[in-house]
């Protein structure tokens, strides 16, 4: 190995200096070629850091799309560390934008890895699947029936999932939560007191942008008569936020 390669390998696993990084990638091809390799690196923050500088190159360079997600489905699949696995989330997320396409024929295999995969698989593909929704949830039309059929889940961790996958559509456009909405507001009388919690979160949350859907969800928490402390708190917290938000309509 040449006192260049591991200077290289250095600097992405200080994290120190990676314009440096990406204009020595960006001038050379064989520095560029050590990023790609540094993201099989057996040290996680290797691979992260050459991630975040890989990601640099999305928007002008269409033809590392389709190895990179590759690479990514991989690297998602395998990751123990939360600061990686969010890295590759939010370079799903830019290649959404970039090339919807491309995204849109993987999400079945996402959706179909978080089914059969163990805790850590399910919760990576959490990851990706949020961030792609809030950076072109149009792609998830493909499986709102499936996120619909969480939301019904015997399961509580399917429910809770669902739940965030739902708030992150709203954070683009309340059209593609309407579909669940009706559910979303029978959710409020969960058994599970963490699945009405994160009900009423959710509901808050997309309440905050929708004026009309605001007025329903702040009559349904006056109304509401919780005896778990934990929904109380979040429910006070709740009609706050969303009374503040009525009057800077005003």
């Amino acid at each position: 190995m040449t006192d260049e390669e591991v200077n290289i390998r250095e600097l992405l696993a200080t994290g120190e200096d990676l314009d440096k990084v990406f204009l020595l990638a960006e001038k050379d091809g064989k520095y560029f070629n050590k990023l790609i390799e540094s993201l099989d690196d057996d040290l996680w923050i290797v691979a992260k850091n050459a991630l975040v500088v890989i990601s640099k190159f999305i928007e002008n360079r269409e033809d590392l799309h389709h190895p990179l997600v590759t690479k990514l489905m991989g690297i998602i699949r395998k990751s123990e560390a939360t600061l990686l696995t969010q890295e590759v989330a939010k370079t799903f997320g830019k290649i959404a934008k970039q090339n919807p396409k491309l995204i849109r024929r993987v999400i079945p295999l996402l959706f179909a890895n978080y089914n059969v995969g163990n805790w850590k698989i399910k919760i990576n593909m959490v990851y990706v699947i949020e961030e792609i929704a809030r950076n072109n949830p149009s792609l998830l039309t493909t499986i709102m029936r499936d996120i619909k059929e969480m939301l019904l889940s015997t399961d509580s961790n399917d429910k809770l999932v669902a739940l965030n996958f739902v708030a992150a559509l709203g954070e683009h456009n309340f059209v593609y939560v309407n579909p669940y909405l009706p559910k979303l507001l029978t959710m409020l009388y969960e058994k599970d007191e963490v699945v009405r919690a994160s009900a009423i979160e959710t509901l808050i949350s997309l309440a905050e942008k929708n004026s009309k859907f605001r007025r329903i969800v702040l009559s349904k928490l006056e109304e509401l008569e919780d005896p778990s402390p934990l929904v109380q708190k979040i429910v006070q917290d709740g009609i706050s936020r969303l009374a503040i938000k009525e009057q800077e309509k005003d």
